[in-house]
């Protein structure tokens, strides 16, 4: 009686920890059928939302914070043609993400990474002259940070899946974020940066705007960022020649940091 009895015992601890594993794995990743339940169920909302459409479920990935699931749509002959939905476990659609295709986000996106990517073959390359601490280029978007800027790409003017020169969009409204560290920071200093930046990208025709561009010394032993760096901020493609650029650059120093200090005072 008692070997039966601890038998039993055995066998419900068992059970008792094979269910909190499955509840804690499942508060985790999921399961198997709120999985099926969510693809299902954005296969059905995808016929009958957008029928006559190639559009297809990708792949459903579980949200361990809201216990929901974030289905990746995308269409096999559209390359802007993807965006997510949100499902919950019982298959309940929660919102839809095709905002991102008709708005014209996606083929910005896209654009933009392409510009991208000409830009960090340059400013990533192991000779470029100058430690270039943050570096990348992308396509102006509309109304960035609130400040319609121009100029500056309209989602809207963008066809879905148009094939633009990335090149000619860089030369339009291309723009660069470039942070340099090194001991020497000084107007006379930052010229010379700004020089080289423009002409390793002329080199290789990638063409942009204007530039963020911040020459700082490196961080002291305990971390801190030293005072006394050169700031610019959009500083035009234009701008950047030989002729008269060190005043040209300490006076969009002093415009960058009363803008930044004005900005800071509002706060």
């Amino acid at each position: 009686m008692k070997k039966r009895f601890l038998k039993l015992a055995a066998f419900a601890a068992a059970l008792a920890l094979l269910a909190g594993v499955l509840l804690f794995s499942n508060a985790l990743v999921g399961n198997p059928v709120s999985k099926f339940l969510a693809v299902r169920s954005a296969q059905g909302y995808l016929a009958e939302q957008y029928p006559g459409s190639d559009l297809a479920v990708e792949s459903a990935t579980f949200n361990f914070k809201d216990g929901n699931y974030i289905v990746r749509v995308a269409s096999p002959t559209s390359i802007d043609s993807h965006f997510t939905l949100g499902l919950s476990m019982t298959g309940r659609v929660l919102w839809d993400g095709y905002h991102s295709v008709e708005s014209g986000w996606n083929t910005w996106e896209r654009l933009s990474a392409e510009y991208r990517a000409l830009v960090d073959a340059v400013l990533d390359d192991p000779d470029f002259a100058y430690n270039v601490h943050i570096g990348f280029g992308d396509l102006w978007m509309e109304q960035e940070y609130g400040e319609p800027w121009p100029p500056y790409l309209l989602y809207s003017d963008l066809e879905l899946d148009g094939d633009y020169d990335v090149r000619e969009l860089g030369r339009a409204c291309g723009r660069l974020t470039v942070y340099v560290r090194q001991d020497e920071v000084s107007a006379e200093e930052a010229a010379r940066i700004l020089l080289e930046i423009r002409r390793a990208l002329d080199e290789v025709n990638v063409p942009f705007y204007c530039i963020d561009f911040v020459l700082e010394r490196p961080l002291t032993e305990d971390g801190r960022l030293p005072e006394g760096d050169v700031q610019l901020r959009y500083f035009a493609y234009e701008d950047i020649r030989e002729e008269g650029l060190v005043e040209r650059v300490k006076t969009a120093d002093a415009e960058a940091k009363a803008y930044y200090a004005a900005k800071d005072a509002e706060k």
